[in-house]
């Protein structure tokens, strides 16, 4: 590789169609950690803590972004 060759931030080529496919894939899981974290969270504020219920909370939220972002990087990656 050249040094003055375009960094693509992934290591191989990867399709258009198989992008938007993983895309819609992430973009579904996102929507099903919401939906169970928000549920095992409320379950767990008025069984055990609201202590518990707010970690888990932050731990889906945390887990959602971070789909996204591999999302957003895959998507940038597309020509």
């Amino acid at each position: 590789m050249s040094e003055y060759d375009a960094f693509t931030g992934l290591p191989i080529k990867v399709s258009d169609a198989r992008t938007r496919r993983w895309a819609a894939i992430l973009v579904r899981a996102v929507f099903a950690i919401l939906v169970v974290g928000v549920v095992l969270s409320a379950i767990l504020w008025a069984a055990i803590s609201s202590d518990m219920g707010a970690l888990i909370l932050s731990a889906t939220f945390a887990a959602c972004a971070g789909l996204l972002v591999i999302r957003q990087a895959l998507l940038a990656e597309r020509r």
